[in-house]
């Protein structure tokens, strides 16, 4: 039973592989031009995107990282409370409340950092 499951994956497997393709380069030098012109026309345009997308790949590690400021105010809520930290815990757990929903906002809001070009900051 194996061999078979075995024969069927393998005959699937290289039934999907391509075949090799080549470009013509008298192809590749008449589009060469219109290339490099599309290149300095787009360039700024994914600057600007990448930098909008760093910017929100940053904001969703700020956002997962805040998420453990739950248990910590916790933690200050009720062992530190003898020490004057119960502020500081209802701070922490107000704000580790609200991470999972501002993660969700970040993580929606990446895929439209990309299409956008770089106008969403």
């Amino acid at each position: 039973m194996k061999k078979i499951w075995m024969i069927i994956f393998l005959a699937g497997a290289f039934a999907v592989i391509k075949p090799a393709a080549a470009l013509d380069p008298a192809t590749m030098t008449a589009a060469a031009p219109k290339a490099l012109e599309l290149a300095a026309i787009w360039s700024p345009h994914t600057i600007k995107t990448l930098q909008s997308c760093g910017t929100g790949m940053m904001n969703i590690g700020k956002s997962a990282f805040s998420i453990f400021l739950l248990p910590v105010g916790i933690l200050q809520c009720t062992l530190g409370l003898p020490f004057g930290m119960f502020s500081d815990g209802v701070d922490n757990c107000v704000k580790g409340g609200i991470a999972p929903f501002e993660l969700t906002y970040q993580v929606i809001l990446l895929p439209i950092r990309i299409f956008s070009l770089g106008t969403v900051h």
